[in-house]
């Protein structure tokens, strides 16, 4: 089974109007609440596009219960850790007449020392862990080193382990050695302290990883695409351009279909060739909507695979 972990969940409130206005009443058009994180996310996609997984994290007060009841309807299984503070609400505000797009953050609740014990030993009695999916930015309370000990957990459960995160918790964590991550150029940056652009450059940064003891770097690229390197293999994976309506998700949707492909043991090839074509279709969708299975399946012949 696959399960993914998502420390830092949040209910997306995504509002649409017509056109801001100063000092004037603005009228929402549309206005839509998702259960939301980047761990969920994953088990969302991998939901639309036929697979199960169980999402874990820490969720809280009515809006925690709200987006459980999300997920439930959704089919998402999940096993959260109930928290004493509330789980965090998000706003996205798209105005119609220019299509901007602001997303507004909220920092999240605090976590307590005995919650995170709490929901350590969770992670550790579950049996038939096969993939453990972790993704995202920590609540107040936790500390970046919290992955590697989960990364230490999933390993003593002999679970493929996949990190998405950025900052001190992706740099501390790879010495833990997961079995993957998943950096944007950007993070990739930032982990390797220098200016990261080139396929080169991107290549040349793979491969040092790997000296860690990481099998597997998926780095996605935006409209060029995305690179999965191994020690043995470089692959490039490039979708045909389309209408991007919000570029939110699409990492997490190119998550889930490299993790999902891999499952049911396809080839390397096709594990990119779904990510991509999975974060493509998210990038037409609006605000933090994810990806439908229909624009992934319309999408998936016209991936261009290249050995690198």
């Amino acid at each position: 089974m696959i399960y993914t972990v998502t420390l830092n969940p949040a209910l997306d409130r995504a509002i649409t109007v017509e056109r801001f206005l100063e000092d004037d009443t603005i009228r929402v058009l549309s206005e839509t609440v998702y259960a939301a994180g980047k761990g969920i996310d994953v088990s969302r996609v991998i939901r639309e596009l036929g697979g199960q997984s169980v999402a874990l994290g820490f969720i809280g007060g009515y809006d925690g219960l709200h987006l459980e009841g999300l997920l439930i309807n959704a089919g998402v299984m999940t096993d959260f850790t109930r928290i004493s503070r509330n789980t965090r609400t998000n706003v996205i505000l798209k105005e119609n007449a220019t299509g901007r797009q602001f997303v507004i953050s909220a920092a999240g609740p605090q976590v307590d020392a005995g919650e995170i014990g709490e929901f350590y030993q969770n992670v550790r009695q579950i049996q038939g862990m096969d993939y453990l999916v972790m993704s995202g930015s920590l609540p107040r309370g936790v500390t970046p080193n919290v992955y590697g000990q989960l990364i230490l957990a999933g390993q003593k459960r002999g679970a493929f382990i996949f990190l998405d995160t950025d900052g001190a918790a992706l740099k501390e964590s790879v010495e833990y050695r997961p079995t993957g991550i998943k950096p944007n150029r950007y993070e990739l940056s930032r982990l390797m302290e220098r200016d990261i652009d080139s396929e080169t450059e991107i290549l040349a940064a793979c491969n040092q990883i790997h000296d860690k003891g990481i099998a597997y770097v998926l780095v996605s690229m935006g409209k060029e695409g995305m690179i999965l390197s191994t020690v043995e293999e470089k692959i490039k994976a490039v979708a045909p351009p389309v209408e991007v309506e919000s570029p939110v998700g699409a990492g997490d949707s190119a998550v889930a279909g490299f993790i999902l492909a891999h499952s049911q043991s396809r080839e390397l090839e096709e594990c990119v060739r779904l990510a991509c074509a999975s974060g493509t279709a998210s990038a037409k969708t609006p605000g933090t909507e994810l990806c439908h299975r229909a624009d992934v399946e319309e999408l998936l012949s016209l991936v261009e695979i290249s050995h690198l």
